[in-house]
């Protein structure tokens, strides 16, 4: 068990995934990256700032914490990890595994492009950021974003793909 220093939900052991009212207020933003080694679409998941009785920045902190432990993610000072497939696409909506059994993370218009890479089996890349950030940012101010958390070590990241269907029947 950790020690009474240690924040319990860095440890690999604790895996507390959160609430589904806590997820409601999750912002995502999503893109493509092109490189030498191909396509990569990205997941970007933020949570909107406090707007509610009991919401505060470090209670944000601590459950984006917790859903980047079950999502199995690391610190982007590492390389990025492959959680496995956990992108689902069923009738024109992509929606994330988070290690919930009965819930799943639906992903809002991410678009064509984005979601034909999905469905086609392209690389997702994943990345929660524990701070809050409201969702009406420009592409610009999104990468400012993702660069001050990089530094700031608040961001984690890992890649996963579509999860296939099979059928016996």
């Amino acid at each position: 068990m950790p020690s009474s220093n240690t924040n319990l939900m860095d440890h690999p052991s604790v895996r507390i995934c959160p609430s589904i009212a806590f997820l409601a207020g999750l912002a995502h933003t999503v893109g493509i990256h092109y490189g030498e080694a191909g396509a990569v679409a990205q997941l970007l998941m933020t949570h909107t700032p406090p707007r509610r009785p009991g919401e505060t920045v470090e209670w944000i902190d601590a459950g984006m914490r917790a859903l980047s432990t079950c999502l199995s993610l690391r610190p982007v000072t590492e390389e990025p990890i492959d959680v496995g497939p956990r992108m689902s696409v069923h009738r024109g909506v992509a929606s994330l595994d988070y290690g919930e059994r009965d819930w799943r993370i639906c992903i809002p218009g991410p678009g064509y492009t984005w979601l034909q890479h999905v469905k086609d089996g392209g690389p997702v890349r994943l990345l929660v950021a524990f701070g809050p950030s409201p969702s009406n940012r420009t592409q610009q101010e999104w990468a400012q974003f993702v660069d001050a958390a990089v530094k700031a070590e608040t961001i984690r990241w890992g890649t996963t793909s579509i999860r296939r269907r099979w059928r016996t029947n």
